[in-house]
């Protein structure tokens, strides 16, 4: 019985290795080709540019562009890498699976009697935050 089971097993392993092996040689060869196509837009572009200004100005638009591309991937990355801890011990919405917190939980302040608990906006802050809309929709060029 027990060979009848390793031997089923050792079958599965075999056919899950060949499916991975494909699947990874497939990844590689799409990645390959992405990255000769991205090559030649990039010659293609420098001829193209090239054509309309020097070369020199040419590729300082590409160079930068690239740049300025590479920097956001890079941000992104430092930014996902910065995770913060989710509010219930890392499983989500699950709260009954967390950890019991260290400290007691202290209730929040209950608001005064009779008024809101947030004092309303004042006419500084609404005037702010439309002239904000103004200049941001005269820069866009559109009407606020």
């Amino acid at each position: 019985m027990l060979r009848l089971l390793l031997a089923i097993f050792g079958a599965e392993i075999r056919l899950t290795m060949r499916r991975a092996a494909r699947t990874a040689l497939l990844c590689a060869i799409g990645g390959l080709l992405v990255a000769m196509s991205a090559v030649f837009f990039l010659i293609a572009s420098f001829i193209a540019l090239a054509d309309r200004y020097d070369a020199l100005t040419a590729a300082l638009i590409i160079g930068g562009g690239l740049l300025a591309l590479g920097v956001m991937f890079l941000l992104v990355a430092l930014m996902r890498r910065q995770r913060r801890p989710l509010g219930f011990g890392g499983y989500g919405a699950y709260g009954a699976y967390a950890a019991p917190p260290a400290a007691p939980i202290v209730p929040p302040a209950a608001p005064l009697a009779g008024g809101p608990a947030v004092p309303p906006a004042g006419v500084k802050t609404v005037l702010g935050i439309a002239a904000g809309a103004a200049l941001i929709g005269l820069i866009l060029g559109r009407r606020v």
